[in-house]
């Protein structure tokens, strides 16, 4: 801009007059090239933007993550746009880009809970560890995935509620997604009498979930039983079977009725538990 100290008395001569002409200019033309600098940076950053979303979305990113990504991208672009319109204008940079971040730092500071979400947010839209409609187990909770937000994600249990858990929970514990494979197993667990025919009792079982209309057997994934303890009263058997993911409630409750029926038309015992007692009484008395 040049030097500001001009001495007033300047002013009463055709030199005065001129040196003020010359400020106002070089002033005037500096402040044009400001507003080029800004009219022209905020295009090349729209199209930037632009192009950042347009290759985002081809690459199949969350639509979500893209709009939040493009809009931290013109945001950080626009920033630096204008810290060089203001350094034409001779404006020290350097204390207006320590303003900018002593701002930042003590916004991330105050909402440091709220960026953790954002970023955990992030990365569940990017790597898609689950999905809306999935059914996932995470922090205690299951339920089937009805949102997926920036800052949370929100669960619709099968009692009817709806549970919204902060997204940096979600990324900082194990999470459980039943609806990452069509097929889930179900299990039962059923104790026979030590004295029946054993073979008889697991072939009883496995029938439970072979003649099952929702059962699924593909190749590897076939409905099998076997003993898989001795009991103090009862020899177990589990029986391992097959279903849709959709049916999986369904398909449990009705082997636990079926595999009860079935061992009683094959007059098989299942024995509540027992206990021998020995009392011995001392003699002479």
């Amino acid at each position: 801009m040049g030097n500001m100290d001009i001495n007033l008395d300047q002013f009463s001569s055709i030199a005065g007059w001129q040196r003020l002409a010359e400020i106002g200019m070089s002033f005037g033309t500096n402040l044009l090239a400001a507003l080029a600098i800004f009219l022209i940076g905020k295009w090349i950053v729209t199209y930037l933007v632009i192009l950042m979303k347009a290759t985002l979305t081809r690459a199949k990113v969350d639509r979500t993550l893209v709009s939040f990504l493009g809009n931290v991208a013109n945001v950080g672009l626009l920033i630096l746009v204008i810290i060089a319109a203001l350094g034409k204008l001779g404006i020290p940079t350097t204390s207006v880009t320590a303003l900018i971040g002593g701002a930042g730092l003590a916004v991330a500071l105050s909402l440091k809970d709220q960026l953790s979400n954002f970023a955990a947010g992030a990365l569940i839209i990017l790597f898609r560890p689950f999905k809306v409609g999935d059914f996932i187990k995470v922090n205690g909770f299951e339920g089937t995935v009805s949102e997926i937000k920036m800052v949370q994600t929100s669960l619709h249990t099968p009692d009817n509620e709806e549970v919204i858990l902060p997204n940096s929970v979600v990324m900082s514990n194990s999470i459980v997604n039943r609806s990452s494979d069509p097929l889930c197993r179900a299990q039962v667990v059923v104790g026979v009498d030590y004295a029946c025919d054993l073979k008889a009792a697991k072939a009883a079982v496995l029938k439970a979930a072979t003649e099952h209309p929702l059962c699924v057997q593909t190749a590897g994934r076939e409905a099998v039983a076997h003993v898989t303890n001795l009991g103090d009263s009862a020899i177990e058997i589990t029986l391992w079977a097959w279903t849709n993911e959709a049916n999986l409630g369904a398909f449990r409750f009705g082997l636990n009725e079926q595999v009860v029926e079935n061992l009683r038309a094959a007059k098989i015992n299942i024995p509540f538990p027992q206990r021998d007692v020995h009392i011995i009484t001392p003699q002479g008395q």
